[in-house]
């Protein structure tokens, strides 16, 4: 993997080098960003335990020459034998349910009892300098190599603030590959089971990996903290609005890309202000907008614009609605005299790969497992689906595109790099999903409310930033 991604040797020790790569980039421009996300997955690594990479393949390599001859190392045996006194082992049973259902996780709990018990200088004192059993040693280091390469894709789709990582430090040793008695899970997608049941340090994963982004950020939501009195009751929108600021990547995003949703929101809020002043335009308007938004929605914005209250009627439309609105209108030859689209011209026809279609789609989208059968971002651009059988449904949440467009146009009003926006989108999305303020499933005006507080109070607080940095300018 290493070798096919032009990594070599000279960049670092093999860990680093596969952080970097699943940071997104081997190479990137924006070194900060990608420094920022590979600590964070050193954080989670470290804090779930995980023996490095690197030391599990000296230590092997160690052992094969011991075989022939040579001595072990003492450094490397002391660094794994430190590392195993650290695991930690699920807490007992603690009620009748649980020894019930004491199959359940016999093997994972196996597992960990074998790493803990694993003493690499017993092992080859016990060998005698026979030279087969010191080579079969080494497969005393294949359930660490395990957990490290499953550690990997744990911090890679590890969501913003990975509290589920921080505070069980054996949630990727316990990933159960096996299931329950009875069921097997070995190739089904991964979910969350055992919820709360102390046997086995508060619940684990289990299944194969094909789910475990979704299942992480479900995961994760049960530690988020709300800012309000409130329940989190949008079960299935949080983990897709924490799966879109994880999954997409912003490395080999434009800044003509960004710049593009930037104009064309601004574009929308435009063909807005037209039509409550012009009836004439308003037709048009209404026409573009009835193909993305709500009948119910859509004869509210009508109604705000032919009172002249055009604050109202942005107030109703998702920036999702406000995106795909003003791209209708913007290529279908509507004549807009303004800088907006004067703008949006100038793109097409000097980046015109970069904003066509299908590259703001891959570059913006969202994942899409239920819908589209695939953790692939795409904008679908569907009206947003309303909730099914009295509960938040996973087709409600994934027809929500909202927030990444949102964040992009934030961006491009701020001229941040889109690098950076592979650290502060999740970081941004956490503080969404804790502001929310909700009462029931419909009330859809207190997820626009967050979103648009918190790019407030970013946009604030980057313009503060600035005004002091050019302040010590001046000074200087």
């Amino acid at each position: 993997l290493l070798t096919a991604t032009g990594s070599t040797p000279a960049a670092g020790e093999m860990q680093e080098r596969l952080l970097g790569l699943l940071a997104g980039v081997n190479n990137p421009a924006d070194t900060d960003a990608r420094d920022q996300m590979v600590t964070e997955m050193g954080r989670v690594l470290e804090a779930q335990r995980i023996l490095p990479l690197d030391t599990i393949l000296q230590l092997a390599d160690n052992l094969d020459s011991v075989s022939r001859g040579q001595k072990l190392d003492p450094a490397l045996a002391a660094k794994l034998a430190s590392r195993v006194a650290e695991i930690q082992q699920p807490r007992s049973a603690l009620s009748g349910a649980e020894k019930n259902a004491l199959a359940f996780g016999y093997w994972t709990e196996r597992h960990i009892e074998t790493e803990r018990k694993t003493n690499i200088r017993a092992l080859i004192d016990k060998a005698q300098g026979n030279p087969e059993k010191l080579k079969d040693i080494r497969g005393a280091l294949a359930p660490f190599l395990r957990d490290t390469l499953v550690a990997y894709n744990y911090v890679h789709y590890a969501p913003p603030g990975a509290q589920v990582l921080y505070t069980n430090p054996v949630f990727v040793r316990g990933h159960d590959f096996i299931g329950m008695q009875g069921a097997t899970h070995t190739w089904k997608a991964t979910e969350m089971l055992g919820t709360g049941w102390p046997s086995n340090g508060g619940g684990r994963l289990v299944g194969s990996l094909s789910n475990l982004p979704y299942a992480l950020a479900e995961a994760e939501q049960n530690f988020l903290i709300p800012t309000q009195t409130q329940a989190l009751i949008w079960g299935d929108l949080v983990p897709q609005m924490i799966l879109s600021a994880k999954i997409p990547r912003w490395w080999n995003v434009t800044p003509a890309q960004v710049h593009w949703v930037g104009m064309q929101m601004r574009y929308g809020q435009s063909l807005l202000a037209q039509a409550a002043l012009d009836p004439s335009v308003r037709p048009a308007v209404m026409e573009a907008l009835n193909l993305q938004a709500a009948p119910v929605r859509r004869l509210g914005v009508e109604q705000s614009l032919q009172a002249g209250d055009v604050r109202e009627a942005l107030d109703k439309l998702t920036p999702s609605e406000l995106y795909g609105m003003a791209c209708e209108l913007s290529t279908s030859g509507f004549k807009s005299e303004g800088p907006e689209g004067r703008e949006l011209a100038r793109l097409r026809k000097e980046h015109a790969a970069e904003v066509s279609d299908a590259a703001i789609s891959v570059a913006f989208g969202t994942p899409k497992p239920t819908l589209a059968n695939s953790y692939r971002p795409e904008l679908l651009k569907l009206r947003t689906f309303p909730t099914l059988m009295g509960y938040s449904s996973r087709i409600m949440a994934e027809s929500w595109e909202s927030n990444t467009l949102y964040w992009a146009a934030l961006a491009d009003q701020l001229h941040i790099a889109p690098s950076q926006l592979n650290v502060l989108i999740p970081e941004w999305t956490q503080k969404v999903v804790e502001r929310i303020f909700a009462s029931h499933l419909e009330d859809w005006p207190a997820l626009l409310k967050s979103l648009r507080l918190v790019g407030e109070d970013v946009r604030v607080q980057t313009l503060k930033t600035s005004s002091g940095d050019q302040k010590a300018a001046l000074i200087q």
